[in-house]
């Protein structure tokens, strides 16, 4: 796997402790001002395409999955 970021790992983190989360979940994790959605979505898919993260389609939504 790829070494993550800064802005990586602490979404992972987030990620980690939400379990099973909408990109929306994440972002309502940072402190005021919190990044755009649309970076937070960015990185998430990074994470996705590096192997640390999964994703499952729940209706119009994906559901961003931490792998063991």
């Amino acid at each position: 796997m790829e070494k993550l970021t800064i802005q990586e790992e602490e979404v992972m983190i987030y990620i980690w402790e939400l379990e099973n989360c909408f990109v929306k979940e994440i972002v309502a994790k940072f402190e005021p001002p919190a990044p755009p959605y649309t970076t937070i979505a960015s990185i998430v898919k990074n994470l996705e395409r590096k192997g640390y993260v999964t994703a499952r389609r729940v209706g119009l939504s994906l559901i961003h999955i931490s792998e063991p």
